[in-house]
């Protein structure tokens, strides 16, 4: 560049340049307009810091001057009260960095003011849709009215829009329902067309099923005593490309009936490439043309499918499931009626071929209806040859790998992969996570508000509750003024130890850690609400310095001997645990990596750009929020 960058000449350590490592902002906390603002400074800074554009060029990609470029940067690189660096925080629109006031300005321009009203407050746009969607006939008499009381609601009073206009109005608000009822209409014709669909990861089918076949678990009881028992019959979650019958990933889900967070597992695991497991079981091989379409064809790893069709089940239809969908994978969903099997029938037909070329050839299979003259004592043979779970997984692995290179008479006798493969050359393509983007998708977080807690007077130092357990970190302990404020907090269900919370403005607050032992030993939320719901029954007690896995393992091993259902509970715990026995494979989940570094960091120093040579910096998670 023609001219230093002022950063350049006032000993700023370079970590704290990399822009990857700041505090995070949630830009869905913020309306419309100010997202647009927030993303495009945040765009200016990150070319900035880069120093490969000049000023100049940076002014004509992102509109903004060469003065304002240089002020946001520094204003990022100032530090907090706490002494941590603002980070894209401080890009927030009317953020306050400092003590003084900002001016207000105001529009006296009404035009376009109705969808800067929606823009602003998406619940009023809700509500309209809502009440769109919900009546045939609209009544403009009482949509209006609760327009208008949604306007109140959110704090307008008689000076703002809609309520400074003649007729509150109504007429855009006709015409915006009108637009709503014609843009319905014509995604009703699109859907009841049956178009061919032809390109890779156009649209894929999910659903789950029952395997007709006995597996059984080995446990020992508290006086040490090895026993063999049965399970409930487990479930197979499978997502099938529907233009070439190509499986993309599955899941199998050891619990009586299978959760949200079982299709997540599914929806990850088709996405992100597939590992092949090892195979224990003596003559169980692939063939040579089976294997999974990530593992054969480059283009497909990491690949995004544009409609996903599913039942209207209600593990399906969970909030973070529809979250994850649109947001990570940004694909339309179409969830038809319970008990519709024909509108997936692709899937359907994957399942009967599965079963009866795999499935019930095995001695442990239960058949198709508990008179099927192939089902000879599945049970006894089970407990006999201790069939365990993890033998069913290395079956279900090689037969849908053999699958998708068995010729399909949907795809001309091609195989599954052939076709994907001869549709590629063709020139069709799918849709992939960018490469920079892969290591900081999140599949498993959730969002939830919580009140900060605590007492100065009676000494109870601030804290939030998140499903029975505190949780809190060294600056939220002794920031007392923050007591009753709202955290909105993102928790990955997958592990529960610690959370990443955000102030109500979006900006990164920072690693909440759980208290005590449940800070330390790995589990999901699934789990943490069964200790609880165990805690409450009173049939299991924990002291402080008990471990709550190690004593809801210890009661599962007690239960199992008369209960099937604890059997499946305890399977799927027992893989969980080895799944996470190192400390330092926790799930390839940008927040769950970030937990131990930051645990190791506890004690650095902050930003200090007077000692540059003291500074540690502190390590961040990397988490994709957009």
């Amino acid at each position: 560049m023609s001219r230093n960058r002022f950063y350049e000449s006032e000993n700023i350590p370079s970590e704290l340049l990399d822009t990857s490592l700041w505090p995070k902002v949630l830009v869905d906390q913020l309306d419309e307009s100010s997202k647009t603002v927030f993303l495009t400074r945040k765009q200016a800074v990150e070319l900035y810091l880069k120093n490969e554009k000049t000023l100049n060029e940076i002014r004509d990609i992102t509109g903004i001057t060469r003065a304002n470029v240089r002020k946001y940067t520094k204003r990022c690189l100032e530090t907090d009260k706490n002494n941590e660096i603002w980070g894209f925080r401080a890009l927030i629109p009317f953020k306050k960095t400092r003590s003084h006031q900002r001016k207000n300005f105001k529009s006296e321009s009404f035009a376009g003011v109705f969808q800067q009203l929606l823009d602003t407050y998406p619940s009023i746009d809700d509500i309209i849709h809502d009440y769109c969607k919900k009546n045939n006939r609209i009544n403009n008499k009482v949509l209006h009215k609760k327009f208008l009381d949604a306007c109140r609601s959110v704090g307008l009073t008689i000076k703002d829009y809609p309520f400074n206009t003649e007729s509150n109005g109504l007429r855009t608000l006709q015409k915006y329902t009108k637009t709503i009822k014609n843009r319905n209409f014509k995604k009703q014709q699109v859907y009841s067309q049956h178009s061919i669909i032809s390109r890779p990861f156009q649209r894929v089918q999910f659903d789950g099923h029952r395997i007709d076949s006995v597996i059984a678990i080995t446990f020992k009881t508290p006086e040490g005593d090895e026993i063999v028992e049965v399970l409930n019959r487990i479930w197979l979650l499978v997502v099938i490309d529907v233009a070439t019958r190509a499986i993309l990933g599955y899941h199998l889900c050891l619990n009586k009936e299978y959760s949200a967070n079982d299709v997540l597992h599914c929806i990850k695991n088709s996405i992100v490439p597939h590992e092949p497991k090892t195979l224990t079981i003596p003559g169980l091989k692939l063939s040579s043309s089976g294997n999974f379409p990530s593992e054969n064809i480059k283009s497909t790893q990491w690949g995004l499918w544009d409609e996903f069709h599913y039942d209207n089940a209600k593990a399906n239809l969970s909030n973070i499931v529809r979250d994850r969908l649109t947001q990570v994978i940004g694909c339309s969903i179409n969830a038809g009626p319970v008990r519709t099997p024909e509108r997936r029938g692709i899937i359907e037909r994957f399942f009967r071929t599965l079963e009866e070329n795999g499935y019930h050839k095995l001695s442990t299979t239960t058949g198709s209806h508990p008179k099927d003259p192939i089902r000879r004592d599945p049970e006894q043979k089970a407990i006999k040859y201790r069939v365990s779970a993890a033998h069913l997984e290395e079956i279900t692995e090689v037969l849908i790998a053999n699958y998708n290179g068995t010729p399909n008479e949907g795809v001309n006798n091609l195989t599954p992969l052939e076709a994907i493969e001869q549709r590629l050359a063709r020139g069709m393509y799918i849709r992939q996570i960018p490469e920079e983007k892969r290591s900081e998708v999140i599949f498993f977080y959730m969002k939830a508000e919580r009140t900060i807690q605590g007492n100065k007077e009676n000494g109870q130092r601030p804290h939030i509750n998140y499903e029975g357990v505190k949780y809190y970190n060294e600056i939220l302990s002794r920031s007392f003024e923050l007591i009753g404020t709202k955290l909105t907090i993102l928790v990955n269900t997958e592990d529960l130890r610690i959370v990443k919370a955000f102030l109500p403005d979006g900006s990164e607050f920072g690693m909440l850690t759980a208290f005590g032992k449940w800070g330390i030993t790995p589990h999901d939320l699934k789990t943490r609400k069964t200790i609880n719901k165990l805690r409450k029954r009173k049939m299991i007690h924990l002291l402080q310095e008990d471990d709550p896995i190690d004593v809801l393992t210890q009661h599962l091993e007690k239960e199992a001997r008369k209960n099937k259902n604890s059997r499946n509970t305890l399977a799927t715990l027992n893989r969980y645990i080895e799944t996470h026995q190192s400390t330092n494979d926790v799930l390839n989940e940008p927040i769950a990596k970030a937990e131990f570094e930051q645990k190791k960091n506890n004690n650095t120093v902050p930003y200090n750009k007077n000692k540059p040579s003291d500074v540690t910096s502190r390590r961040l998670t990397k988490t994709i929020m957009y």
